[in-house]
Formats: C-alpha cells, sequence, structure tokens
C-alpha cells in the first residue's frame, strides 16, 4: 500500500508539474498541429525601424514561404525593366482550398519615392502569417479568405530612391530630351548633404544637379520613367483630367500606350486570372486619407454607398478622413489604378494615402530656407516617408483598419446574422510573434519535462 501511495503522489506531482509547464509549450504545439506543422519554423523577428532595400524584401518573402508551407505561397508575377522580381505572396489555410473563398488584393510601391508604401504591406503580410497560428479571428479569416499581397510593383525604385528622393516613375529608358541618349542628367547630391535640394526665385525653379552631358541644361533627362498609376487601361490618355501626361518628361507621365509598362502588365494579368479578387487596397503616401473611385472624374460611381461605408471603417480604424468633401487630395487623374480594378476587374478598391504633408504649409515652411531672395527646399523625403521610428506604428494601425473592412466585408463565419468579430487589437509597443519553439526544441523540452517527472517520482520514493 505504501508503494501505491508513493506511486499516485508522484502521479499527482508530475500532474502538477506537466499544468505549469503546458503554457509554455502549449503555444508551439499549436503552431505546430494541423496544415501548419510540416516543415514550419517560427516567423523570421523583423526590425521594422528602418526601410527595407530590395533584397531585404526578398529575403523575408522567402523566409515567410519556408516557415509556413501550408499557409503561404510565393509567386513572381512578372519582372520589371531592370529585371528584377516582382513578388506576390499569398495567404490562406491551404487545409480549406481554395474554392468559395474571398480574394483581397493587395498592393504596395507604384511610385518609387513612397518608401512607406513598401512597409505597410510588408508588414501586413507578416502579421497575417505571425498571427494566424495563435489568434483565433485571424485564423477564421484566412480559412474563408485568400490575400494576394504584392509588396513592391516598381521594385527598380527602391535603389534609385535612396539616391534621388524625388523619383516618382519607373526605369523605362526615356529620351526626355531628345538628344539621342536616355537617362543621362539626373538630379544630384552636388554638395553631399544626403538629400537633394529643390530652388527657386524670381527667375524660375530647378533641383539640385549639374550638367552632366554638357548641353547647357541641368537635370533635364531623369532616370526613366513612366508614372505606373497613370498607365492602366481605363480613361488612360483622358485629356479633361488633372493628372496623366503625354509629355515624357513630366513625373505624370502615362507612357506610350496603356499598360506599355512590364510592371502595369504583371499587375493585369495577375488579378485577371484570380477572378475571385472582390476586394482590393493600393498603398501610396504624400497624403493621410482613404480614397476610392472615381479618379478620372469627380462625379460618384454606382457602388458610391458601400464604397464610401468600406472608407469609413478603413478611415477610423486608421484616423484618416475618408469622405468626399474631407479628403484633401482633389484632383482628377487618368488611367487610375482604382479605377482600372473597379470597371475593369469588378472589384472594390480603396486607395489608402498612408502618411504625407500635403497641405500642412507650416511643415513647409521649416523646412524651407532662404538665401539672398533664392528659396531651397531639402524635406523631399520626408514629405513622402515617416521617421525610422514611426514605421511600425503607421504599419500596425493600417494592418488594423485592413482586417476592419475584411472582416465586415465577409459574412459570418457562422452562415448567421451575427456581427463581424473585431479584428486582433493592437499591442502597446512593437507586435511581437508568440513564443513558437522548434519540433527539435518541444521534443527537448517534452525530454526534459519527463525525466523532471520521474526524478520526483524517484525522490518521494526514498
Amino acid at each position: 500500500m505504501g508503494s501505491l501511495v508513493r506511486v499516485a503522489g508522484g502521479a499527482r506531482a508530475t500532474f502538477l508539474i506537466l499544468l505549469m509547464l503546458l503554457p509554455q509549450v502549449g503555444p508551439g504545439l499549436w503552431s505546430l498541429r494541423g496544415h501548419r506543422a510540416p516543415g514550419r519554423t517560427p516567423v523570421p523577428v523583423v526590425d521594422w525601424a528602418h526601410y527595407h532595400d530590395y533584397e531585404e524584401l526578398t529575403d523575408l518573402l522567402q523566409s515567410l514561404e519556408q516557415s509556413c508551407p501550408g499557409l503561404v505561397e510565393l509567386e513572381v508575377i512578372g519582372r520589371t525593366w531592370l529585371g528584377r522580381d516582382i513578388w506576390a505572396i499569398i495567404i490562406t489555410d491551404e487545409s480549406t482550398g481554395p474554392a468559395g473563398k474571398t480574394g483581397i488584393f493587395v498592393v504596395g510601391y507604384h511610385h518609387a519615392r513612397e518608401r512607406i508604401t513598401i512597409e505597410v504591406p510588408l508588414y501586413i503580410a507578416w502579421r497575417l502569417v505571425a498571427e494566424a497560428a495563435h489568434n483565433e479571428t485571424v485564423a477564421s479569416l484566412l480559412e474563408r479568405a485568400v490575400f494576394y499581397i504584392v509588396p513592391a510593383l516598381n521594385a527598380d525604385g527602391i535603389e534609385v530612391s535612396e539616391i534621388n528622393p524625388w523619383q516618382r516613375k519607373n526605369l523605362r529608358p526615356v529620351d526626355e530630351d531628345g538628344d539621342g541618349l536616355v537617362d543621362e542628367d539626373p538630379p544630384e547630391d552636388v554638395d553631399g548633404d544626403g538629400t537633394i535640394y529643390e530652388w527657386w526665385n524670381d527667375t524660375g525653379w530647378g533641383l539640385e544637379g549639374i550638367d552632366n552631358d554638357g548641353d547647357g541644361l541641368v537635370n533635364e533627362d531623369w532616370l526613366g520613367g513612366v508614372d505606373l498609376n497613370r498607365n492602366y487601361g481605363f480613361h488612360w490618355n483622358d485629356t479633361s483630367v488633372d493628372s496623366g501626361s503625354s509629355d515624357p518628361s513630366d513625373e505624370d507621365y502615362i507612357g506610350p500606350a496603356p499598360f506599355s509598362e512590364p510592371e502595369t502588365r504583371a499587375l493585369r494579368d495577375f488579378v485577371l486570372n484570380h477572378t475571385d479578387i472582390e476586394l482590393a487596397v493600393s498603398y501610396h503616401s504624400g497624403a493621410a486619407c482613404v480614397l476610392y473611385p472615381w479618379s478620372y472624374t469627380h462625379e460618384p460611381c454606382p457602388d458610391e454607398a458601400r464604397l464610401s461605408e468600406l472608407a469609413r471603417i478603413y478611415g477610423e480604424a486608421a484616423g484618416y478622413p475618408y469622405r468626399r468633401g474631407e479628403v484633401p487630395v482633389a484632383y482628377t487623374c487618368s488611367g487610375e489604378w482604382g479605377d482600372w480594378m473597379y470597371a475593369v476587374a469588378g472589384a472594390l478598391p480603396l486607395t489608402i494615402e498612408v502618411y504625407g504633408m500635403y497641405g500642412n504649409w507650416t511643415w513647409w515652411e521649416e523646412h524651407t530656407e532662404e538665401v539672398n531672395g533664392t528659396y531651397y527646399f531639402k524635406g523631399i523625403w520626408e514629405y513622402f516617408n515617416p521617421p525610422e521610428e514611426e514605421i511600425e506604428a503607421i504599419c500596425a494601425r493600417n494592418y488594423q483598419a485592413l482586417l476592419s473592412v475584411v472582416l465586415s466585408y465577409l459574412p459570418p463565419s457562422g452562415g448567421g446574422g451575427e456581427a463581424p468579430p473585431s479584428p486582433p487589437s493592437l499591442p502597446e509597443g512593437p507586435y511581437k510573434a508568440p513564443f513558437e519553439p522548434t519540433a527539435l526544441a518541444l521534443a527537448v523540452m517534452a525530454v526534459l519535462i519527463l525525466g523532471i517527472a520521474l526524478l520526483v517520482v524517484r525522490l518521494r520514493e526514498r
């Protein structure tokens, strides 16, 4: 009887130890269960306090695919003028199959100087993958929806924007001054202060630089290119609009033909090949607001009420203006992404301006100095992109806002009339992915637990 009591006591002790240790092991077991088990590794830790270059972008996307092969698929949808891959990361619960799911299309970085618009979709992809195994709302969402995310459409622009923060267009070779040479006279940081200034006075205006080709002109032939967000095949070259130029030297140059650019063709073909896409979001910067069709006219589109409601949900979650009369960007433009997505691809599109100093004249004055009647502006990078320490907070707000829109759009998972679930709440400080031990680590922990339990039993038997 004494031996039996000792064994029972040891069993109770073992049970208590397991109860204490399971909270530490549980998350790892959860992350390795079901369709997520084969080959899963921890989601990579990411430093969001800096702007990712093209190589870092590629490495992170590939790491996400490797970490969750049952959740993530990486695809090259096209190549840029310089041959860089244009990546799409596809995120969904593959165990539930593709049939009947709602497609959500997200694209960033049409314009080279808007580097924050890479960080936002990249962060969204990372957060979806990080939370899929630990957050019931996200897991349920990925059972019913598929996210198609293109973080950097204008992939050539990343490197160029480091040299010329004024660069907007892609890198199609263009002979803007008609001298038989292409891209030979761009703006340059002559004084070596890390930026390229704009100057103006009573005689004219220009950007910092020198006469590289010796023709008596300065900065008349930039690198590239075409404004990708004026190159879509709906109301392309509409001369009634405010923005959209047929002059190759203008920064809103529409290109020689609709979809003339490999970047916009890649997006077009991908979208049209995925007929499940119902919602679409494009990220820009320069202002802070939510926009929706039409862009070529101030008239409302047929789905004005529905789009206005989606814009309201996004705007309230992210803290952006969203009503037509409130948004600061009021000009019309031709060949714009959102108009094409709505009129041709049949999706409900939102354009999100995530950050910018549009209309902030106090900020302009603070970044402009006057010397002997000539004014110098040195803040173009800061106009479009926040300080590095603010990147993660902006990304997190937009992640929250996007999930709010998607959850409001999807029918309830139970099929009833209940209200949609709330998206994951924003944490205080930087988001950290939950503890995800590898299979080897779990095996080691299991052995340790068993060893501790046996030790307790042996000690009690003495």
